[in-house]
């Protein structure tokens, strides 16, 4: 299994997420069988770079459990995944990752966007999973489309435009109102560099959501579950961002602490500062 600082941190927390109760109930039949298979790929010290053979001694049953358990629609065919999208097929949903950092978790032949960042602050996503769990399932996907990086999706539908033929074109402009041409040279101009999501970024998204414009409507009890997900966000992120100040002080003093007592075992092993201080 990778074991790496980041991998390892950002897996702790998405542990902690608690998925639509659904989550579980349609993987329920494969669960057991899946499970045999997670730890025989632990047992067998499985990483990206060996997932891909790893899945080539199994059976075309073992297979097709990789294949319900984690929801795909195509059978599992071993020489069509990449390194990444096969170590992930194996893994639980926490350990999902993107180790290419393009942006795109590749699980199995599935290309994905994780609602939680894995490049999000830390404290910020510790304090987004525990806002999410605070929010009742009806609502819960919208919370998480909080993080949804809209400049992404933007580039990467510009790139699928792009890669079509110029039949295709023609016909996809045919039904938008959009000049797709224009559309793809300003988003592929430049080669895409994402931005971190941030604190302020999702606090202004909720906000707009609390408070739509004139032309834009939201149910009550969704509101009532924006603010119920906004007040723990902003509880857990303060109290988070509160400790690890706290840490930095201690920190901070027990290093001058440190250095007060270093410096007073070297004048008090110099033989002259000794006799200046003691006349």
């Amino acid at each position: 299994m990778e074991t790496s600082a980041s991998y390892k941190e950002h897996t702790s927390i998405m542990r902690d997420l608690d998925l639509h109760s659904d989550f579980a109930k349609v993987r329920e039949p494969y669960k057991e069988d899946f499970e045999k298979i997670y730890a025989e790929a632990i047992e067998a010290d499985v990483k990206v770079s060996n997932a891909k053979a790893f899945l080539e001694d199994l059976t075309i049953e073992e297979l097709s459990t990789l294949q319900e358990y984690t929801r795909l629609v195509d059978e599992v065919v071993v020489d069509e995944l990449s390194d990444e999208g096969a170590y992930n097929l194996l893994m639980h949903f926490y350990e999902k990752y993107d180790f290419d950092g393009d942006g795109i978790t590749e699980d199995g032949k599935a290309r994905t966007i994780s609602n939680i960042p894995q490049d999000m602050d830390s404290d910020l996503k510790k304090a987004f999973v525990e806002a999410i769990n605070s929010t009742d399932e009806d609502n819960m996907l919208s919370m998480m489309m909080l993080t949804l990086d809209v400049d992404r999706l933007k580039y990467d539908l510009a790139k699928e435009i792009d890669a079509m033929s110029d039949a295709e074109k023609v016909y996809v402009q045919e039904h938008t109102s959009s000049d797709l041409e224009r559309f793809v040279a300003d988003q592929l101009k430049e080669p895409f560099q994402p931005r971190p999501m941030s604190y302020e970024t999702i606090m202004e998204r909720v906000d707009h959501l609390l408070k739509p414009g004139a032309d834009e409507y939201a149910a009550l009890g969704f509101q009532e579950s924006m603010r119920t997900f906004s007040d723990t966000l902003q509880h857990a992120y303060s109290e988070l961002q509160k400790t690890k100040t706290q840490d930095v002080q201690s920190q901070v003093l027990l290093n001058d602490l440190v250095q007060k007592h270093e410096s007073k075992t070297v004048e008090s092993s110099d033989p002259l500062a000794f006799l200046l201080q003691e006349s």
